[in-house]
């Protein structure tokens, strides 16, 4: 609960800013009304100091000409246990300088849209701002932010204005972050014409370390009334748009009576069916081959072709899709840009290119690589293929992250694609208090692998797909019958089935060996669990002293840890990042991407870089344990301390520890690697649960 005191001139802040926003638009009317524009003009943050309970103490503000001290929030009522550590020891005050930079559009035309940009960044200490939009009107200045500690702080900006239509509405919170740039972007389209006003408001919030519901202190950091010219529309405008809406009201109605049927209006479709050319030479360079609906579904996606070459195949990750690079010849001879090209299943494919639509088009820099149009596949086929963009320049070729690491383990690359992708997806968090299930059960193979129990389904036991995986405790050799999975996915000679349990709670999955999917009430034996299964691909490896991990996974998966959520990648493989000229970096496969777990990309990444780069240089699995104690290594240091920067807490490194041990133990179910990588896994996923 918020800790309020009645204070004269200062102004509290509630869970909506309405009450605020609607005095400070008063305020400002009245001072803008005979004072001009000003271009520059200084912030003043109130500040919030510690002290003994009912204390004003005054807080500390820059000095600005012709401002006076602002007056300060009262601080929570310490405990005896606080109130005795400050006394003994005195905490020293932390601040950290902030410059606000607020940019939006003098002027907008009916009809069409502007953005409005606020950032709140380290201040650098120089006196030029970083300004994005072109002629716009700019605002800045610099803030101190007070560090409480054991405390976090939230920032949480709004923009609202009744002639205007905006977007994102209501607040928009981030978690700020010492030295970590924040950033709020909103799209504005006016309904009036006229002079029109928005009210910019940007508050502090802080609460205690983990604990982001108990919100103990407020403070309105900034807030800013801001005037947009909206010009009428010339008469003649209207005249031109009401012709042009009646010759298109025309056109429809000719163009039905010569049809005898309305068009359907539809979105843009996620999945094509094509036909092939049958026609196009496909030239694949040697070690490539291809079966015959792969060969289809070149066809189908490149028809207006005579020739295409089939320079390189990408490794794929574990999701079986097979990545191609393209060099597409016209019928004429000439040659067009390289392109890539993914061939997967249907599924895998379609929700691939939605989650590009929603999560990759708009968030990410222009050298990622971009979906060209929709999947195709082939009648009655099982797979389909889609097209990205090709990165790079005249007789440069991109290489994977893991080819070049290889050949050279700087790891500038991973340094750099943090830059690039950073600030649109990792560093624009919330906080995020989940049960590590919900996010990392995925990552570790089924529950129980089945087959079909034929006669021998008398007396099984019940699995519902609402069920809790935490509640399926089953051996090898029980009989299972199966109640309401509907959701069921094809593999490679068996079927996934996925329940659906309520809430965000992790859903159980069963691997079911036969040709033929499962019917409803359909029995089966089990032939492996989780635990028997991951047993299997260690083959009692030694440990070298360290504890057993694999006993500890289900307490693991039970536990919560509060963290941070934002856009990820979901399947940050080596192979999914590529290298072109210049050392540019950019990435593919965006099947996986969504909302979740901001670590769980560094810890995919890291666990991806001990397999496949660090595995083939260390030979013996003592080396490896020498490596863990040092916590040395140039490249695993370099994830670590990017996910560093995305901790929730930066005491709590733990966070990032159990991520990763989970992500280690997870990749042992796949079957691309050897017993020597799934050795140096098994090891790493030990060292980090030793203290547990």
């Amino acid at each position: 609960m918020l800790h309020r005191r009645a204070i004269p001139g200062a102004l509290r802040l509630r869970n909506r800013f309405f009450p605020f926003l609607f005095l400070a638009a008063l305020i400002l009317a009245g001072c803008q009304a005979g004072a001009p524009e000003t271009i520059l003009e200084t912030v003043v943050v109130t500040e919030i100091v510690e002290g003994e309970a009912g204390d004003g103490v005054p807080s500390r503000t820059p000095e600005v000409a012709g401002t006076q001290p602002a007056e300060t929030l009262p601080a929570p009522t310490p405990s005896a246990l606080q109130t005795a550590e400050t006394e003994a020891t005195p905490v020293p005050e932390v601040y950290e300088t902030r410059r606000v930079v607020l940019e939006w559009p003098p002027k907008i035309p009916m009809g069409e849209s502007a953005i409005v940009r606020l950032s709140f960044d380290p201040d650098s200490g120089e006196l030029d701002a970083e300004i994005e939009i072109q002629g716009a009107r700019v605002v800045t200045g610099s803030v101190d932010i007070k560090r409480l500690p054991q405390y976090d702080v939230q920032a949480a900006a709004l923009l609202e204005g009744l002639g205007f239509e905006i977007s994102p509405t209501g607040e928009q919170v981030r978690l700020v972050t010492e030295g970590e740039p924040l950033e709020w972007r909103w799209t504005v389209s006016p309904r009036r014409e006229g002079v029109q006003r928005m009210n910019v408001l940007l508050a502090l919030r802080w609460y205690p370390a983990g604990d982001t519901q108990t919100v103990l202190r407020e403070a309105v950091l900034y807030a800013k009334g801001l005037e947009v010219e909206v010009p009428a529309q010339p008469v003649w405008t209207g005249w031109v748009l009401g012709l042009a809406a009646a010759a298109l009201v025309a056109g429809l109605v000719f163009a039905r009576f010569r049809t005898g049927k309305r068009r359907p209006r539809t979105e843009a479709p996620s999945l094509v069916l094509a036909d092939p050319n049958p026609d196009l030479k496909i030239e694949p360079y040697p070690g490539i081959a291809l079966d015959e609906e792969e060969d289809g579904l070149f066809r189908a996606v490149f028809t207006r072709y005579g020739r295409l070459l089939l320079e390189r195949e990408f490794k794929s990750g574990y999701s079986g899709a097979r990545t191609f690079l393209v060099q597409p010849i016209r019928p004429d001879g000439g040659a067009d840009a390289r392109t890539i090209l993914k061939i997967g299943r249907i599924q895998d494919v379609v929700r691939e290119y939605d989650n590009y639509r929603r999560f990759v088009a708009d968030t990410l820099p222009p050298i990622t690589a971009r979906i060209q149009h929709a999947p195709r596949t082939l009648p009655d086929g099982q797979l389909a293929a889609l097209r990205y963009t090709f990165v790079a320049g005249p007789g440069h070729t991109p290489v994977s992250l893991r080819s070049r690491l290889l050949e050279n383990p700087d790891p500038a690359p991973i340094m750099q694609l943090f830059e690039v992708f950073g600030p649109g997806w990792w560093l624009q968090r919330h906080p995020y208090t989940f049960r590590l299930s919900q996010v990392y059960d995925r990552k570790l193979p089924v529950h129980a692998i089945l087959s079909p129990a034929g006669g021998a389904g008398a007396g099984g036991k019940h699995v519902h797909a609402s069920g809790d995986p935490a509640g399926l405790v089953v051996q090898p050799g029980d009989v299972l019958i199966l109640d309401d999975f509907s959701e069921i996915e094809p593999g490679s000679g068996y079927w996934n089935l996925i329940g659906n349990p309520p809430g965000e709670n992790a859903p159980i999955r069963l691997r079911w060996e036969a040709p033929d999917p499962p019917g409803p009430g359909a029995t089966g034996v089990v032939l492996s669990t989780r635990e028997t299964f991951l047993r299997q691909q260690i083959h009692e490896m030694p440990r070298y002293g360290l504890p057993d991990p694999l006993p500890q996974v289900p307490g693991l998966l039970n536990e919560t840890v509060r963290g941070t959520r934002s856009i990820i990648h979901g399947d940050l493989n080596l192979e999914n990042v590529l290298l072109g000229p210049g050392e540019m970096v950019w990435l593919i496969d965006f099947a996986n991407t969504g909302e979740a777990h901001t670590l769980f990309d560094f810890a995919h990444l890291q666990a991806e870089l001990i397999a496949h780069v660090l595995a083939p240089q260390i030979e013996e699995p003592q080396e490896w344990i020498d490596v863990l104690r040092a916590g040395e290594h140039p490249l695993l240091g370099a994830v670590e301390s990017l996910a560093a920067r995305c901790l929730f807490d930066r005491e709590f490194p733990r966070e990032y520890d159990l991520a990763l041990a989970l992500s280690c133990l997870g990749a042992l179910k796949y079957r691309n690697l050897d017993d020597h990588q799934r050795h140096m896994l098994y090891l790493a996923a030990a060292w980090l649960l030793r203290h547990e």
